[in-house]
């Protein structure tokens, strides 16, 4: 948010949305949600705010993947190690 702050003199409704849910995120000690919620969080902002590249779009494939395995891990109960 303080990147955000300097950038635009302003703090957008995303820095805030980002920085809230990658709180939440710590707070857990569950391996597989951290990384689903980061995975997402970056995949949400790659289709959302970003604009449209080959990198963009190879990235989001990775998180996509990365999206898939925690959820994966998380319904076997594995996600904990």
């Amino acid at each position: 948010m303080v990147l955000d702050v300097l950038r635009t003199g302003r703090v957008g409704p995303e820095a805030v949305m980002f920085s809230v849910a990658v709180l939440l995120a710590t707070l857990t000690s569950v391996t597989s949600i951290r990384l689903a919620v980061r995975a997402g969080l970056d995949l949400f902002a790659r289709l959302v705010f970003l604009p449209s590249n080959t990198w963009s779009s190879v990235m989001s494939a990775v998180d996509l993947a990365v999206l898939a395995a925690a959820w994966f891990l998380a319904g076997r109960g594995k996600g904990n190690r």
